[in-house]
């Protein structure tokens, strides 16, 4: 698990850039060749480029002990080969009963929704579905996973670099929003006495 914990959400504000570009740059490599290859060919073709490196590392070591210009000890691939890749089953065993629970929850929510045990909930939820509808006629699911992934490792550091300037502009958006839905709740019939029962 230690190597999923370093994955920390500080990786998002390119704390050590390096260690942010490799993850970045990786995967939306990999995502873009998604845009044009198979899975299965780009998941070959990314393990045997891992494995060709990996081989000429070795054969570079190889070579490097022979000469005797290093030492066994100066295998770059050593901390990585020593790394436990074995997941605990406390931890499988800790983690089981939230991922019931949110299933669960998830389960009963759409049950909620579908049988439209609230009205007002079940339109909301129906909306969303139709604008569902015109941003999948825009993007497909990987193109929203690459503008998700890119916006996970700019928009933190964005904000960390302008906070001021977003939270005043976020507070007259809020301030704005609310203002329209006490106006729009005043003028529908009704609408004030199902948000008291909620």
């Amino acid at each position: 698990m230690s190597g999923l914990t370093s994955l920390s959400p500080s990786i998002f504000y390119w704390s050590d850039p390096v260690q942010s570009g490799a993850v970045f740059g990786s995967v939306l490599v990999f995502m873009v060749s998604l845009c044009y290859n198979s899975l299965i060919t780009v998941v070959s073709y990314t393990f045997l480029t891992i494995l060709l490196m990996i081989l000429l590392i070795k054969l570079y070591t190889y070579v490097m002990v022979t000469l005797k210009k290093a030492d066994l000890a100066s295998d770059p691939l050593n901390t990585i080969s020593n790394l436990s890749l074995s997941i605990p089953t406390q931890t499988i065993s800790d983690m089981s009963p939230c991922i019931a629970g949110n299933i669960n929850s998830f389960t009963s929510e759409l049950r909620h929704l579908f049988f439209i045990e609230s009205l007002v909930d079940s339109i909301k939820f129906g909306l969303s579905l139709w604008c569902l509808t015109y941003i999948g006629s825009w993007f497909n699911a990987l193109t929203l996973i690459i503008l998700s992934w890119v916006g996970a490792f700019t928009i933190p550091k964005l904000y960390d670099n302008n906070q001021q300037q977003v939270d005043q502009v976020v507070a007259k958006i809020n301030s704005q929003v609310e203002e329209m839905k006490e106006k729009i709740m005043s003028t529908i019939p009704g609408m004030k006495k199902v948000e008291k029962e909620d």
